[in-house]
């Protein structure tokens, strides 16, 4: 059973990541219940969390916000995701 524990542990990373940007105010772009999060940030959030953090941009950079999507895995650990929950602020 380990694809479905290595599977279980980036599911519940993700919503940890999905929590810690819904808890400060911000939108899902998409309600995903997978190890990605779609996520409507500002730009300059984007850029400052781009320092430190890896993650894509889903489709084109818009004026003001953008849609990024953050992708959790057998790797990401709970350190990771404490350090994204100290640059979101």
């Amino acid at each position: 059973n380990l694809y479905e524990r290595i599977c279980a542990h980036a599911v519940v990373l993700a919503q940890r990541i999905r929590n810690a940007f819904v808890n400060k105010g911000y939108r899902v772009a998409i309600d995903s219940p997978t190890n990605q999060q779609f996520v409507r940030l500002p730009n300059e959030v984007i850029d400052r969390l781009r320092q430190d953090m890896s993650f894509d941009y889903w489709g084109s950079r818009g004026a003001k916000e953008s849609v990024v999507r953050f992708v959790t895995s057998w790797a990401t650990s709970d350190k990771d995701i404490a350090r994204l929950k100290v640059l979101v602020g």
